[in-house]
């Protein structure tokens, strides 16, 4: 398994700006299939020895685990520890269904730091989850549930419609009109920073 290749402060440098909503035909060109298999990036050196002894005193890989982990993330998905508790913690939890790379990275740090003891070390992501075929620094990525509504539901509706996202939620709504049902679509779970990205 390939370690991760993106550090977490270039993933937050490298997140894609949208001024105007983009077309059907131009967020289609950017997004990989809607069925696109996962690629999972390990970074298997922030795990600590004492983990790594017990999984060797039990034939399993770091490297194994670790991506065994991320399958069952979905795109986009992320998993934080503390190199100083490891993977052996009660609380240890994965997030995913995300609309970036950038917002699954942002939302395991969260919860791994405000779960880790205070004298711990700060969090680092371990696990990537991205979809085979996404664009890194493309204008607009989407969670696999948005990028399956956008490619099925939202294609066949008849324009004026539009697509939005909640970029720190992964929370998603689309609908014909010039957007305002799209937003409150988005915002039923609760976000509260719903976007149009798309609009026809």
């Amino acid at each position: 398994m390939k370690p991760l290749v993106i550090s977490v402060a270039a993933a937050l440098l490298c997140a894609p700006a949208m001024a105007e909503p983009l077309s059907y035909s131009e967020a289609r060109k950017l997004l990989p299939r809607a069925n696109a298999k996962a690629a999972i990036g390990v970074e298997a050196s922030l795990v600590p020895e004492t983990d790594r002894a017990r999984l060797e005193g039990a034939r399993q890989s770091i490297d194994d685990v670790l991506a065994s982990l991320g399958a069952a993330l979905p795109a986009y998905g992320a998993l934080a520890i503390s190199p100083s508790e490891g993977l052996f913690v009660e609380w240890l939890n994965g997030t995913g269904q995300h609309h970036s790379v950038q917002a699954a990275h942002r939302a395991a740090l969260d919860y791994c730091n405000a779960k880790r003891k205070r004298s711990s070390a700060p969090c680092q992501i371990v696990v990537q989850v991205t979809p085979r075929g996404a664009k890194p620094g493309a204008k607009l990525s989407l969670s696999g549930p948005a990028n399956a509504a956008f490619r099925g539901a939202y294609r066949k509706l008849n324009a004026p419609k539009a697509f939005a996202i909640s970029p720190s939620t992964g929370s998603f709504g689309f609908d014909r009109g010039d957007g305002g049902r799209a937003l409150e679509a988005c915002a039923r779970a609760g976000a509260r920073d719903c976007k149009i990205v798309v609009a026809d």
